[in-house]
């Protein structure tokens, strides 16, 4: 089947949160603060002490450097209203036929503005300069339009690092951000894989070493040789096998696998619930319990995806009962498949007694795995003795 092609989104011109104001590093603005704090200091010595600055009478030139620290303390605090004191600034000094430093001081405010301020307020402190220049030029400057060409242009390159530092700082937030995404989905991705390796090693070695100590404690007991015989055979084999399954998780485990898909046995035998069945029947009988087994419909149907968790429910059932029933019980399993489900119950009719030591975690376990493909799972007292059922969706639920 041909590949379609993936459409791929044109690549914006700048990078989302571009618009957005971004603080000054505190350094800056303890810069900023200070040199207009020292400068403002000197100046108002200078008006106070001599003549002035040039500018006009004494009230006129302080009213100038009161504005002069609120803008600088207005671009160290909040940027994007720079804009205001600035327009009051350029009111103030508009009729001066020559603004004298406030040429120069007004360009670098607006480089710092076009990095941290908001673009709107960026661009409105920008448009407001550009106008105030345009109409000093023609009505007050006594050398007229003609430096436009060049008062212009230098007042936007000036912006120009501003404004490539905001777009890298809004691409390095955009970074960062991607960069925790993907660090909370691997750390999620580790948590779900380390759950599933604590439930698949629970799965293996629950029911082997329950069928072990079952053994061993009926054995101990039994002075026929025969008998001891066979339950040193069924431990041999319950070991054996507890080793293999371990080998294999341990493969898992090295090969980064699929625990779901590769911790299972491959082959026929893998799709076979009805010989999972019986094999759960058989290490119940093991152990001296009778046993029944029913089965309904077509077991055939039951996906192969949903096959192995059938499986878990069987063994998982069947290890609480050897672990926690009475030795005086039976047991039923049953697997029962219709149109949309299949059901699985294990029941045996004599509650609880001494048994082992639970750990709690195998009916969670088998509980995760069951919601998993969408299904449910219970487990408590019935008819006097106790059940476990789980119903399980032949198909996934839709999206």
């Amino acid at each position: 089947m041909p590949r379609t092609a993936r459409t791929r989104r044109p690549a914006a011109l700048f990078p989302p949160g571009f618009a957005r104001s971004r603080p000054l590093h505190r350094w800056i603005r303890a810069g900023l603060l200070l040199f207009v704090v020292v400068n403002d200091l000197d100046a108002v010595r200078t008006v106070l002490a001599s003549g002035g600055m040039g500018f006009g009478d004494r009230p006129f030139e302080l009213l100038l450097l009161a504005v002069d620290l609120l803008l600088m303390v207005v671009l160290a605090v909040r940027p994007t209203w720079t804009v205001l004191p600035l327009a009051v600034l350029l009111a103030l000094v508009y009729p001066l036929e020559n603004p004298g430093s406030y040429m120069v001081v007004v360009p670098l405010v607006l480089a710092f503005t076009a990095y941290a301020a908001a673009l709107p307020g960026f661009l409105a402190a920008l448009a407001v300069f550009l106008a105030w220049q345009v109409a000093w030029a023609v009505d007050v400057s006594v050398v007229g339009p003609q430096f436009l060409w060049s008062y212009v242009p230098v007042t936007l390159v000036v912006t120009l690092p501003g404004l490539v530092l905001r777009s890298l700082s809004a691409q390095r937030a955009l970074d960062r951000a991607a960069l925790a995404a993907e660090r909370e989905r691997t750390e999620r991705a580790l948590e779900r894989q380390r759950l599933e390796l604590a439930r698949e090693l629970h799965d293996i070695i629950a029911h082997d070493l329950t069928v072990i100590a079952m053994q061993a404690r009926s054995g101990a007991y039994s002075p026929d040789p025969a008998v001891m015989r066979e339950t040193l055979g069924v431990v041999g084999d319950s070991s054996r096998r507890a080793l293999r399954d371990l080998r294999r998780l341990l493969h898992v485990m090295r090969t980064d696998g699929d625990p779901d898909v590769a911790g299972e046995e491959s082959g026929p035998a893998a799709a076979d619930t009805g010989r999972d069945l019986e094999e759960v029947a058989r290490r119940l009988r093991e152990v001296g319990l009778p046993v029944s087994t029913h089965v309904e419909g077509e077991l055939g149907r039951i996906p192969e995806g949903v096959r192995p968790t059938v499986q878990r429910v069987l063994r998982e059932a069947a290890t609480n009962v050897m672990k926690h029933a009475p030795a005086a019980t039976s047991c039923a399993l049953a697997v029962r498949v219709d149109d949309a489900d299949v059901r699985v119950e294990v029941s045996n009719d004599a509650g609880p007694g001494a048994g082992l030591p639970a750990s709690g975690f195998g009916l969670l376990g088998l509980r995760e795995r069951v919601q998993l493909l969408g299904g449910e799972l219970a487990a408590g007292p019935a008819g006097g003795g106790w059940r476990v059922s789980a119903r399980i969706p032949l198909a996934p639920a839709p999206v």
